[in-house]
Order: C-alpha cells, then sequence, then structure tokens
C-alpha cells in the first residue's frame, strides 16, 4: 500500500512542477509574444497560510505582445487569467501580471 502513496504523490508533484512550462506554453501559444517571463515565487509565500511546500502556486508575469494593443490594463487582466483558467483551478494561487504592447515596453 505504501507504494501506491508514494507513486501517487510522486505522480501529482511531477504534475504541479510542470506548471511554470504550461504557463510559458500557453502565453506562446496565445499571444505571440515579443518578450515574455514567468517567473515562480512560490517560495517567498513560506509561512502563508495554506503553502503548500513544492508546488508552483505564485508566479510574476510579464507578457509584451501586439495582442494587447487598445486593449486596457483591466481588459488584457482579464484575458491572461482565462487562458490560465484551468491552472487556477488546479493551486495556481496568485499571478502578479504586467502585460504591454512593444511601444509601451520600449518606454518602461
Amino acid at each position: 500500500m505504501q507504494g501506491r502513496n508514494y507513486f501517487f504523490k510522486n505522480f501529482v508533484k511531477e504534475i504541479i512542477l510542470k506548471r511554470k512550462k504550461n504557463i510559458e506554453n500557453l502565453i506562446l501559444k496565445n499571444y505571440e509574444p515579443k518578450f515574455f517571463s514567468v517567473i515562480d515565487v512560490s517560495d517567498q509565500h513560506k509561512g502563508h497560510k495554506n503553502f503548500k511546500e513544492g508546488v508552483e502556486s505564485h508566479f510574476e508575469i510579464v507578457i509584451v505582445s501586439e495582442r494587447f494593443t487598445n486593449l486596457s490594463r483591466i481588459e488584457r487582466h482579464r484575458i491572461v487569467n482565462r487562458t490560465l483558467k484551468e491552472e487556477f483551478l488546479s493551486d495556481l494561487h496568485s499571478i502578479v501580471l504586467k502585460t504591454y504592447t512593444s511601444k509601451e515596453y520600449k518606454l518602461n
């Protein structure tokens, strides 16, 4: 019986540790970014309520894409949150999101 528990825990951990890669793939597929960055900052939340060791749950994400042209910051965040819906349903807790067009990014 212990073998099954070990296998299941490792299987779940392996799926969860792929979250960063999944997010990167979703960004590439949906936004054709000129630049993007996905940084796992989950360890900064140790000691917080519901923190799970080894789970990629908190990210800082920057996306530079022409898909954001003529969209407000709220509209941009809504579409990215929709893109990440499945991740939020499986232990993604929060993201700090910065979205830019190429022109806006050059100004920063």
